[in-house]
């Protein structure tokens, strides 16, 4: 359950990151919404990656 818990943040917090990103008004906080964006996306896809390897285990 926690690791669903861990992907919906890591969800909202690329989505905070990518209106951040949407609405900078300077290179600073473009950058730092578009690299939350990318973290949250990374997170989530490596979370599908630790659920399928732990599913693979079991087997």
């Amino acid at each position: 359950m926690s690791h669903w818990i861990m992907g919906i943040l890591a969800a909202l917090f690329g989505l905070v990151g990518l209106f951040m990103a949407g609405s900078a008004r300077d290179f600073g906080i473009l950058t730092f919404g578009l690299a939350l964006a990318l973290f949250g996306a990374l997170f989530c896809w490596w979370m599908i990656k630790i659920a399928y390897d732990e599913a693979e285990e079991r087997r």
